[in-house]
């Protein structure tokens, strides 16, 4: 028995050790291709980062300090130069709603590189705003406030993209304006539930008439009681700011929530597959895409109107 539990052990070892391949280790070579970023904010100067992929060993991007941009708008021409303390190429020109903005790229050499153009789009105002204190409860009880604003809506336009912002107003400002963002939970307006991502973007696709309504629901990330009451959530002054975006930056938004849940996808979860990013830099990599915004002035949900003299 010994002698076959023996001989079964050694044709087993066998027959794995035939089935070992050694990897291969000779990679293609690695092209240091163009990533470019243009992401222009209307009222803002016009700023355009280049740096170079690098493999998965490389320290970062280096940047393209070399380049030649020239841009064109209304028939003018004008020439963005390269900024060391940012890394970036600069103009110091106000961008503008509506202009078109056409770039071209060139290398050291003069051979152009890539060329793209931009519209910013006006900023669409918010028509009415509401602010919720108790909107809802979770499983253990805790309330949580929302905004409610109405955005308009122009039919004639196949598409209204807008991104919305809440940003607290405290005391305790922090330097790292994320820190001040207030967290969005339970989408269940169905504008934004039709754009299948857990933040507030949204486009008119399925709005009707001038205007719609959008309701927002928010926390703050903490709660408190009275008299041993339930637990509502803390409130706080804010600010609301209405994005207006082109349709790449939609687009962009959209897909790097894609991007970003796929690349470290949870094992067994399903398809397993990572999703490439958003990129409409024709000969390059990159972002060439804007908006234009509105913020409100503070506004103060009830037991918040004396904050800021505590």
């Amino acid at each position: 028995m010994k002698n076959i539990v023996l001989s079964v052990f050694l044709i087993l070892i066998i027959g794995l050790s035939s089935c070992t391949k050694l990897l291969e280790d000779d990679f293609p070579e690695f092209n240091d291709d163009w990533v470019i970023n243009n992401i222009m904010i209307a009222g803002d100067s016009i700023e355009v980062e280049i740096t170079k992929t690098t493999s998965v060993n490389g320290e970062g991007n280096p940047p393209v300090e070399d380049a030649l941009i020239q841009l064109m708008v209304e028939n003018e021409t004008f020439e963005l130069s390269y900024d060391e303390n940012s890394a970036t190429y600069k103009l110091n020109q106000q961008i503008e709603t509506v202009k078109e903005y056409n770039f071209e790229l060139f290398d050291a050499s003069g051979e152009i590189k890539t060329s793209f153009n931009q519209i910013i789009p006006p900023s669409q105002p918010i028509l009415n705003i509401e602010h919720i204190d108790v909107a809802g409860v979770d499983d253990e009880g805790v309330s949580h406030p929302a905004i409610k604003i109405e955005v308009p809506n122009n039919a004639a336009r196949d598409y209204f993209y807008v991104n919305i912002r809440l940003l607290k107003r405290s005391i305790f400002e922090f330097e790292d304006e994320e820190e001040n963002r207030i967290e969005i939970l339970n989408i269940e307006d169905p504008i934004l539930l039709n754009e299948g991502v857990p933040f507030p973007l949204f486009s008119n696709e399925l709005m009707t008439g001038n205007s719609q309504e959008i309701l927002i629901n928010y926390t703050t990330n903490g709660a408190s009681s009275s008299d041993g009451g339930p637990l509502i959530a803390n409130k706080y002054p804010l600010v609301v700011e209405l994005w207006t975006l082109n349709e790449a930056y939609y687009n962009f938004m959209k897909q790097n929530y894609q991007y970003e849940n796929s690349r470290y996808p949870i094992i067994g979860s399903g398809n397993q597959a990572a999703i490439s990013n958003f990129n409409n830099v024709e000969g390059a990599y990159g972002i060439n895409a804007g908006y234009s915004f509105v913020k409100t002035d503070t506004i103060y949900p009830s037991g918040t109107e004396n904050y800021f003299n505590q």
